[in-house]
């Protein structure tokens, strides 16, 4: 009975009972792509291997089972012929991918200062970035001509 009353009844100033949400505060939780996804997922895999502030060796064997299914996959994506236009983008991004894996966890990055891993990341980023536009200039203009 609450929730027809909420529905077709008028009380205050709005007609409709709509949820409170939080875009209008200064800085949300969670307002990004993932939600919130990835700290949960982070924040189960350490409770899961060792409940403490830091990861002990099953948090590492699971880093490393997910290393391997991204190389897998980057296996899986060269045998595919119908996958080969795709290909120098698609292994740039699992490059990129593997590298903020293997800095933030296996050199223990991301149970430090946020700062260190941002910087890391963003020169994998921007020195990836310039490998790809030197080497689209060099296959369309042609150094050393």
């Amino acid at each position: 009975m609450s929730l027809l009353k909420d529905l077709f009844f008028y009380q205050g100033d709005k007609w409709w009972k709509i949820p409170e949400t939080t875009e209008l505060s200064e800085n949300p939780k969670n307002e990004h792509p993932f939600g919130g996804f990835l700290n949960k997922t982070i924040n189960i895999l350490l409770i899961l291997s060792s409940g403490k502030g830091h990861a002990g060796p099953l948090y590492y064997w699971i880093i490393a089972a997910i290393l391997g299914i991204i190389t897998m996959i980057e296996v899986w994506w060269f045998a595919i012929e119908e996958l080969k236009y795709m290909l120098v983008p698609a292994m740039l991004i699992f490059s990129i991918l593997k590298f903020a894996l293997v800095v933030a966890f296996f050199m223990h990055l991301r149970f430090d200062h946020k700062m260190f891993s941002t910087i890391f990341i963003t020169c994998m980023v921007v020195g990836t970035l310039f490998f790809t536009v030197f080497l689209l200039l060099s296959a369309f203009h042609g150094f050393g001509q």
